[in-house]
């Protein structure tokens, strides 16, 4: 009878032992399926002060056309996820010329130089980034005969879009166009005035490094 009973206990031992033995036999019963919120990718970061070179071709109203080129820098900041403002200034050199017959003599009416600091906002959609600006604008305005040459610094407004791209983390290009308002503006050379205007938009692309 002890042996009956004894057998009886080591079939139920084996019974209880059996699934976990065959379970670890196999690699286990599957693991029940995680579900989860998976965090998106953050945005492309903006951030920091950067610099570059530019170069671009500008005209204007009356016909003051020629090539520039100069340098850029600016900050930019992420606002929330995808809002990017910032502030850009630049410094070009100017080939815009042209000639004019006015009161009776040849003018050249040129423009060396011009400058902008210009507040900027932007949507970032990863690495790309349309912007506006808008802000302050100065350019040097000369007119000359061979009776005499005047020579004055025009301020003014600067309003205009563009698009950015980031190449790599630290490099970006950029492309935009601008319009450079400053009005009319009157000299006097050898007792006559002459009007001239130096209002101007440019067309230019750039290259720049951020810090």
């Amino acid at each position: 009878m002890s042996r009956i009973v004894s057998a009886l206990a080591l079939a139920a031992g084996l019974a209880a032992v059996s699934p976990a033995f065959a379970a670890d036999m196999y690699g286990g019963a599957p693991a029940a399926p995680a579900y989860g919120y998976a965090a998106p990718a953050p945005a492309t970061n903006w951030n920091g002060v950067y610099v570059g070179g530019q170069f671009g071709h500008a005209w204007g109203p009356a016909d003051l056309n020629g090539t520039q080129a100069g340098l850029y820098a600016g900050i930019n900041t992420n606002l929330g996820a995808n809002v990017i403002a910032g502030v850009e200034g630049d410094i070009n050199v100017s080939g815009q010329t042209v000639n004019n017959w006015t009161a009776g003599q040849n003018v050249k009416h040129e423009s060396a130089w011009n400058a902008t600091i210009r507040p900027r906002i932007g949507v970032g959609f990863d690495r790309v980034m349309p912007y506006a600006t808008a802000g302050l604008a100065l350019a040097d305005d000369s007119v000359s005969t061979i009776g005499g040459s005047s020579e004055k610094t025009r301020i003014g407004y600067a309003a205009g879009a563009g698009v950015e791209g980031q190449i790599t983390d630290k490099i970006s290009a950029k492309g935009e166009f601008l319009h450079l308002g400053y009005g009319n503006s009157e000299h006097r050379i050898a007792g006559s005035t002459v009007r001239a205007s130096t209002s101007t938009n440019v067309l230019r692309g750039g290259v720049a490094y951020r810090f």
